[in-house]
Order: C-alpha cells, then structure tokens, then sequence
C-alpha cells in the first residue's frame, strides 16, 4: 500500500533550500498532526539557510512559525479534535532537566525545537506535542496565528526590560521583532518608544514612536537590540542613561568589546533574553488585541508553490515586505 506523502522545503546545505516529498508524520501519543495552512518567515529562517549556526543536522525541514487545522491526535490527547484551529508554539521542553525544574523550560538543557531538531513548518503537514499547541479564536486568522512564537519572544524582550512603565525605551531594529517589541512596549506604559532602524516601509509600519534616525539618542532607561549587528549593540549600550538596562534581544554569535568601566560607574546592567518564558496564554490574548494591530506586520501572503518568491521577498525586499506567509 502506498503511504501517504506531502510536499515540503527542505534545507539540504547552506544556501540549498529543496521542494521534496516527504511520508506524511505520524503523531505520537502527546501529540498532534496539523495541516499546515499558513507558515511565516523568520529572520532565523533565514540566517539558518545561509549560515546554519545552530548546526542543524541536514538535511532538514525547517520553519517554526505555523498554524493550521488539527488532522490527528495522538491517543493521550483530549484537549484538540480533529477539525480544531490552532497554532502551534515551537519550543518543546523536556520537563525534568534541572533547568525545567527551577521553571525555565525555555532555558531547557534539551531543548526540541521545530525546524531544528524536528521536522518544521515549511510543509504540508507537521507535527507538535500537544501542550504547546492552542486553540486558535474565532476571527484570528491562521496567518495571525502564526505569530503566536513571535509575539510570546517579544513579551519575553518586554518582561527582561524590567518595569518600564513611564520609561523611555529605545529599539534598535525594524524587522518584525522590532516592529512587535515597540508595539508591546507602548502596549506595557512607556512614556516613550524611540525606534531606529534602516528601512523607511518598515518604520513607517509602527503606529505611535518616534523614529530617531536622524540624530543621537541618549539617556533612556531600557535598550532593546532588535537587529543582529554590532554597531547596533554599541548604539544601545551609548544611549543608556546611568542604570541603564540593555536587553539583548537578537543574536550575535561573534564576541563584542564592552566597555566594562562605563558599565561599573554608570551601574548599567546587560540581559539576554532568549525564547519565551511560558508566555504563549499572553501572547494568545495579544493577538486578540485590535489596539496592537498585529495583523499589519503580514505584509504578504504567497502561496506555497510560490515559496522562492517569498523567501525572496523575505530576504531582500526590506523596502517592501515586513513579515512574509506561506499559505497552503
């Protein structure tokens, strides 16, 4: 008998993104099987296809952003049925290291990730345990959906700030993370988001900041690196006023010089932030939210066929594209 099979993007070697046709995943007993009805680009998408620096075994599916409709559920689940809109969170904590012990399952010592160490999104169908799925609401769309993991990272940037109520917070980046962290910060009481970036589109697409690219920025409370750049990191950590906090948001997997003098007479404070801590409820709710205008950041919906296109855009049209779906 002929298995069933679907289509998928394969990543084969740097720079080898592959249409395959893969058999069709059979969930395990935690988990559900999902078709995929739409899947967003991220940026990380992009740097694993041209630098893998997560050292992904290839080759492999990638993608980590979906939402579609559950087609199977593993026996042990009884919170999904078959028909249900959901999305699905990425991040899957083993639960028992020392690190999910003390809370930080997105700090998790083995960490499963959707699109690197199991088959992603870019495909016809995926699957995901069923604890990091949720039900998706009535009038959230799947490509809004998508955005479930980015909008929880974000929350993540947002909470590692500190209390910023009444703060001035400065993001250095347009790119969808930017664009979502600036939304949030308004969203959490700053009196003032500052937001410098390179792209004009991409500025203009976040509704009340000031755009500060035009002249030095000093002296706010929070700094939020958004954009995987050096001179970006060095442009936060010049804009902190004394206590100071830098939230270092994207990667940067070469070593920067830090001006340690500074950071001792000025008590100025560093934090990474990295995944999402249990967050996926609250970014539920943000995508409920019409005030944050979440939907705005898919700028282009392409069907799947159409994927080089999208990637194309995803990569290279910055002056025209924000966050770039695939739809199925």
């Amino acid at each position: 008998m002929k298995l069933p099979t679907m289509k998928a993007l394969q990543l084969q070697g740097l720079n080898q993104l592959v249409p395959v046709i893969l058999p069709l995943p059979v969930p395990k007993a935690n988990e559900v099987l999902i078709r995929t009805a739409v899947t967003t680009i991220c940026t990380s998408d992009l740097h694993d296809i041209r630098n893998n620096p997560f050292a992904i075994k290839l080759p492999s599916v990638l993608g980590h952003e979906g939402a579609g409709t559950i087609v199977q559920c593993g026996q042990d689940v009884r919170q999904f049925s078959i028909g249900m809109r959901v999305a699905a969170h990425p991040v899957v904590p083993c639960g028992v290291c020392v690190e999910c012990q003390r809370g930080f399952g997105h700090l998790c010592l083995n960490m499963g990730h959707l699109g690197i160490d199991r088959a992603g999104t870019f495909s016809e169908y995926f699957v995901q345990r069923a604890d990091r799925v949720r039900e998706l609401p009535d009038g959230i769309s799947f490509s809004l959906g998508a955005l479930l993991e980015p909008v929880a990272n974000c929350l993540q940037a947002i909470s590692r700030a500190g209390d910023i109520k009444g703060k001035v917070v400065f993001v250095v980046g347009d790119g969808p993370f930017g664009n979502i962290i600036a939304r949030l910060a308004q969203r959490a009481g700053a009196a003032r988001v500052l937001v410098a970036g390179k792209e004009p589109f991409r500025l203009g697409i976040i509704p009340g900041v000031e755009i500060v690219n035009t002249h030095p920025v000093a002296s706010v409370d929070v700094a939020i690196l958004a954009v995987s750049s050096a001179d970006a990191f060095f442009t936060c950590m010049a804009a902190l006023r004394k206590r100071g906090r830098l939230v270092v948001f994207s990667l940067l997997k070469e070593p920067v010089p830090v001006d340690l003098f500074n950071l001792h007479i000025s008590e100025l404070e560093i934090v990474g932030c990295c995944n999402d801590e249990d967050k996926i409820d609250e970014s539920l709710a943000c995508l409920q939210d019409p005030a944050l205008k979440l939907s705005d950041l898919v700028t282009h919906e392409i069907p799947f066929e159409n994927w080089e296109q999208a990637f194309y855009l995803a990569r290279d049209r910055h002056d025209k594209a924000l966050k770039v779906a695939l739809i199925f």
